[in-house]
């Protein structure tokens, strides 16, 4: 199961109106790393479908179906992330990891 995307706006709020430069990081870590999420979701539930049979398989899904039952990150998902020699069990550990140093940050 993926995280939620974080609420920017209600993140801006938070930090009020002076941002520190530490602040302006996190705010583009979380702008990239929301990014990830949106492409991860939208590819695993259109690969789902493709599976189900309700859409074609696209080069794209097949590719993505080839990296994750290979336990490799897909490209598309790479393209997003932070370069990496991780397998994909590992990145997705990491990724968890990440996510939550992000929610308490």
């Amino acid at each position: 199961k993926l995280p939620e995307v974080f609420d920017l706006d209600v993140i801006r709020k938070k930090l009020g109106l002076e941002i520190s430069p530490t602040s302006v990081v996190l705010l583009q870590e979380l702008e990239r790393f929301n990014k990830l999420i949106l492409r991860m979701s939208r590819s695993l539930a259109e690969l789902q479908r493709a599976l189900a049979g309700e859409v074609g398989m696209s080069s794209e899904l097949d590719e993505v179906a080839r990296a994750l039952f290979n336990g490799q990150i897909p490209v598309i998902w790479r393209k997003l992330a932070p370069d990496t020699l991780k397998s994909l069990g590992n990145w997705m550990i990491h990724f968890k990891r990440r996510h939550e140093q992000y929610s308490s940050w």
